[in-house]
């Protein structure tokens, strides 16, 4: 059986050694990610397991002339950044599948985890579908959901899925050994695509949003934007980790102030409630909350939105 994978990060790395392990030796097809760190894990990875694998060098041509030469019984695409035509694989027996970290079609577009773990509705989710002319459009073909954790933040939402996304790789290939046709789900009424982040995405509203959502945010923003983004005497500051401490405070403070600033950063929130912060990015640097007055962040600081 010829099974390929498109990617252009280390997420397929999972799916490659279970694909392996039961005697399948996948190849890759690999195209750079804009980090360092990862393209070098990922080159790491092929010459330790020697795995056969092709480094895209032709954005137009290097991917199809792979697909064509190789033939596979199934493709999987696990992240890359431009839309493949499938017009030009027409005479192709492949069936090709995308699997999409987030569920489809309520949350198309590039960055599904960050708007999952914003928009927090208890549960996670990832779909795998057949791949079609338009971005995260096709038949879908499998999906799964999980309970959403305190812990969870984007990287590690990202890792996870990229482990559970397995199961539905060996889910759709006992199909395709038995000559099966790969039934198709009934998809959700609801379609919604979410683009890149901007700042406004990114930033702490502390005038509406309670604090359930800050903590979110915050979430969804760590580590890749050093957490969610609001400012301090008009320089940006970053909130690394958060959770609730205290609900229905009485107080009478603006929402964004600092209340306590001993060893920890405690901040009224617009729904009376309090958060905990623990780790704070500000002037490029790291800093703990018990070095955080330091830096200013001492009782009656107001945070908030440039000025």
């Amino acid at each position: 059986m010829r099974i390929g994978i498109i990617s252009n990060s280390d997420a397929f790395i999972p799916l490659a050694i279970t694909l392996s392990e039961n005697k399948i030796i996948p190849l890759i097809y690999y195209t750079a990610f804009k980090e360092e760190w990862v393209n070098q894990k990922v080159n790491a990875f092929i010459k330790h397991t020697k795995l056969p694998c092709t480094i895209e060098k032709n954005v137009q041509k290097d991917l199809y002339k792979w697909l064509t030469e190789n033939n596979f019984d199934a493709c999987f695409v696990l992240g890359y950044p431009r839309l493949i035509d499938i017009a030009k694989l027409k005479q192709l027996r492949t069936q090709i599948f995308n699997i999409h970290f987030g569920p489809l079609p309520a949350f198309k577009g590039p960055v599904p985890v960050f708007w999952q773990l914003k928009y927090s509705s208890g549960n996670i989710g990832l779909s795998i579908h057949q791949l079609s002319a338009r971005f995260d459009d096709g038949a879908l073909v499998w999906t799964k959901q999980l309970p959403d954790q305190p812990h969870y933040n984007y990287h590690i939402v990202q890792q996870l899925f990229s482990q559970v996304c397995v199961e539905g790789v060996l889910h759709i290939l006992r199909f395709i050994l038995s000559d099966m046709t790969v039934p198709l789900l009934q998809k959700n009424t609801v379609t919604s695509y979410q683009k890149r982040p901007i700042l406004k995405d990114v930033l702490i509203n502390w005038k509406e949003m309670p604090a359930t959502e800050i903590c979110n945010l915050i979430r969804a923003c760590n580590p890749w934007n050093k957490g969610a983004a609001t400012f301090l005497n008009n320089q940006e500051l970053k909130l690394m980790d958060a959770c609730i401490v205290n609900k229905d405070v009485v107080i009478n403070a603006t929402p964004g102030t600092i209340i306590h600033d001993e060893n920890c950063i405690h901040i009224f929130c617009a729904d009376h409630s309090t958060i905990n912060v623990n780790m704070i990015y500000y002037n490029e640097s790291f800093i703990p909350a018990y070095q955080a007055k330091l830096y200013g962040l001492n009782n009656g600081k107001q945070l908030g939105e440039f000025s």
